[in-house]
């Protein structure tokens, strides 16, 4: 399975963003499959590429994931204008990729919500397996928060959702909330899957150096928030709570925020001002440092600003690292992980805009440090339990995989089909209708030569040509060979392809599209190698990338290897460019006989030496 992964604020460990995207590319490419992850330059992220960008991207593998790196740098710091922007590049630029890439899946993850748009194009352009996953609630969580009041904005960012989960096969949800939310837009549940984030244990419970942040004394209580400083975060209520412990006296307890932000330089400016000793800034660190500082760490904080959308419809990475490492967490809103911590002992859980009780929670865990041990077994177990990234990992693989194997329908393919069918019949009826006449005076009833042949999946249809052939037998009553049955008039059919215009109505019908691998016999159906039968992936077409590359001039094999080809990289596009270069060959009139024979010689069956014995035009 070739699987096209786009995110793009993509990172690998030795970032200090989320890793969640590398790691479920890590265990698709462990699998066997190919991942070609398409992302931008995340602040705080680390893609694992190096170099120069060429024409504003770089490639390389990473870790056995082949890595695309617009060169679109990102950070939380940037204004809302400029944020805003890139996202639309890279959704822009990431269409190109979805439009041109070979894949069998392609998957995209949020945020932004853009991410989804390549999603959209392959879905309806290409006719590709699209799965998206749902991080946060959009535009929910944006107008909830006031960042976002236009509403113009607003009603495009509902539209781009709605497609968006319509579009794809298959929808990924991260909490309970955000299943929830996809559902209530329509999708059916059967369409959903639950894949929260999950605990990476290979990094947060390997021996590394542990360290504290300058200040923070060995006997204290340390208490760590680690990720963005932005307006989600609400850290102003940490710092509420801070200032309340150091009015009280407890000098013993320390704050560290590990990251960075838009908020954060405002935030180390009311620090100085209110004289908060007892908070830390740190710089982000990458993920095997961050392991160290947890080892260290008392307790992880889990701070949102109080948005009832953040209660179920988010799903914070570092929650998930905390228990990784053994830590309680401090968690300040309600929701599905406050419920979690309440259930299993592994923390506390405070109500929003309550400075005192997460100053008591903080106190409480100082004056308790066996209370505190046991908090945090309780957070191992819950980690190894619930959210083993391995096992996630296995769930998420088999959902990519199920989407990838539907029979995937391609309605831009089916909407030119009929509009070109209908078209051709209606514009061509009078030389359908004169063609007819002739067939009937040079080659008797019936007009039309019909017969049985696969369609997709291998499944018959009745195909309909005008006859080339009369029905000439010999004294013992067998048909005389092709090239004695054959007519002038049936050569210049074959010759100017005027033969196939009934398959017009096959088309119509839904039998055939226009473009696709020849419908051959049934017979041979069993006599295909396991690639060749891929050719009854798609429904077979008038014209194909095998008859403008040679037609009967080819061998089977190469035919075959033409259709497949076909198969594994159509888009709309090439299917235009087909029909163009089929005219052109039409034109030409090349490739009608297979070397000196009237037609090609039956096909014997894969990688076996064909017969020379002739089939009929109408059998080919």
């Amino acid at each position: 399975m070739r699987v096209l992964y786009f995110h793009q604020h993509f990172s690998t460990p030795k970032g200090s963003a989320g890793i969640r995207s590398y790691e479920m590319a890590r265990r698709l490419v462990s699998q066997g499959h190919e991942v070609t992850m398409v992302c931008g330059s995340y602040g705080g992220g680390n893609t694992g590429l190096a170099g120069d960008f060429s024409r504003g991207r770089r490639e390389g593998k990473v870790d056995g994931i082949e890595v695309i790196e617009f060169d679109l740098a990102y950070s939380n710091a940037d204004g809302f204008i400029k944020r805003s922007l890139l996202f639309l590049l890279f959704a822009l630029r990431s269409v190109g990729v979805a439009l041109t890439h070979q894949y069998d899946v392609l998957f995209a993850t949020t945020t932004p919500l853009t991410a989804g748009i390549p999603g959209i194009f392959s879905r309806w352009l290409r006719g590709k397996p699209f799965v998206f996953e749902v991080r946060d609630l959009w535009p929910e969580l944006p107008r909830e928060m006031g960042v976002i009041t236009n509403p113009v904005v607003l009603w495009a960012m509902g539209v781009l959702e709605w497609v968006s989960y319509r579009s794809a096969h298959r929808v990924v949800g991260l909490s309970p909330g955000i299943v929830q939310g996809i559902e209530r837009c329509g999708v059916p549940s059967d369409r959903i899957a639950l894949v929260p984030n999950g605990c990476d244990f290979s990094i947060f419970e390997q021996e590394v150096e542990t360290w504290r942040p300058e200040g923070v004394e060995k006997g204290d209580l340390l208490a760590i928030f680690t990720g963005t400083h932005g307006m989600a975060n609400g850290l102003d209520s940490v710092l509420d709570a801070a200032n309340l412990l150091q009015e009280r006296g407890r000098n013993d307890i320390k704050i560290a925020l590990v990251g960075d932000g838009k908020f954060k330089p405002q935030l180390q400016a009311r620090a100085r001002e209110q004289g908060l000793d007892n908070v830390v800034f740190h710089d982000p660190v990458n993920k095997q440092r961050l392991a160290g500082l947890m080892k260290a760490a008392d307790l992880g904080i889990q701070s949102l600003a109080n948005v009832p959308a953040f209660y179920f419809g988010t799903s914070p990475n570092k929650f998930f690292d905390y228990i990784s490492a053994g830590l309680p967490v401090l968690n300040n809103y309600p929701g599905w992980l406050a419920g979690m911590i309440k259930e299993n002992g592994c923390g506390f859980a405070v109500e929003p805009d309550s400075p005192e009780q997460f100053a008591d929670a903080l106190e409480a865990a100082a004056s308790n440090r066996g209370a505190l041990q046991l908090m945090g077994k309780a957070a191992t177990q819950l980690a190894h339990r619930e959210f083993d990234r391995d096992s996630l990992g296995v769930k998420f693989v088999d959902f990519l995989a199920e989407a990838a194997s539907l029979p995937i329908a391609t309605p831009m393919k089916r909407a030119m089909d009929i509009l070109g069918a209908a078209a051709g019949l209606f514009i061509l009826t009078p030389v359908i209708l004169v063609l007819g006449l002739l067939v009937r005076r040079k080659h008797g009833a019936p007009i039309c030569f019909r017969q049985e042949r696969p369609g997709k999946g291998g499944k018959s249809f009745e195909m309909i040509k005008f006859r080339t052939m009369t029905d000439e037998r010999g004294e013992g009553g067998e048909l005389l060979p092709d090239a004695e049955r054959l007519t002038s008039f049936g050569q210049f059919l074959r010759s100017t392809s005027l033969d196939e215009l009934p398959e017009l109505w096959n088309v119509l019908k839904g039998d055939m599209s226009l473009v696709g691998p020849r419908p051959l016999l049934m017979e041979y159906l069993p006599l295909y190698s396991e690639r060749q039968a891929r050719r009854h992936d798609l429904k077979p077409g008038i014209t194909g990338w095998a008859q403008i590359n040679g037609r009967n001039a080819l061998s089977w094999e190469e035919k075959f290897e033409l259709d497949v080809w076909y198969v594994e990289n159509r888009t709309l596009w090439l299917d235009i460019k087909i029909l163009f270069l089929t005219v052109w060959q039409v034109v030409k009139r090349d490739g009608i006989s297979h070397g000196e024979e009237a037609t090609m010689p039956r096909f014997e069956g894969a990688g076996e030496r064909r017969a020379s014995q002739e089939l009929s035009r109408e059998d080919s």
